[in-house]
């Protein structure tokens, strides 16, 4: 079995996804630790809350280039959940203007406002 690693960037819904793959019979990993992500074969980054705030963390914890050479460089499998798939764009509109981490092309745009 393939051994799997949450990234903890202390914005996600870790242990939920913990389950999940533990559910299917995977043994996965919590950690920040770059060594431990790169030892793994797989990273998921999963994440709730606000865009801005995620890059904060991912930069205050120094995973944004460790996570680019792995998943861009070495093409290790990457599985972004909710807000850790839309870091994944060049920026953000919610909450003011944040980058991103620039993997893909595109903003992050919030819904237009119903008016009921």
């Amino acid at each position: 079995m393939k051994s799997v690693i949450i990234v903890d960037y202390g914005m996600g819904n870790v242990r939920s996804v913990w389950n999940a793959f533990k559910s299917l019979g995977a043994q996965p990993k919590i950690g920040s630790d770059p060594e431990d992500i790169k030892r793994s074969d797989a990273i998921v980054l999963p994440g709730v809350g606000a865009f801005g705030e995620a890059m904060k963390n991912l930069r205050s914890q120094n995973l944004v280039d460790p996570l680019r050479k792995l998943v861009l460089g070495e093409g290790k499998p990457f599985l972004g959940i909710c807000l850790g798939l839309q870091l994944l764009a060049e920026d953000s509109e919610e909450l003011g203007h944040h980058s991103g981490l620039s993997w893909i092309k595109g903003s992050v745009k919030g819904l237009p406002q119903c008016k009921g």
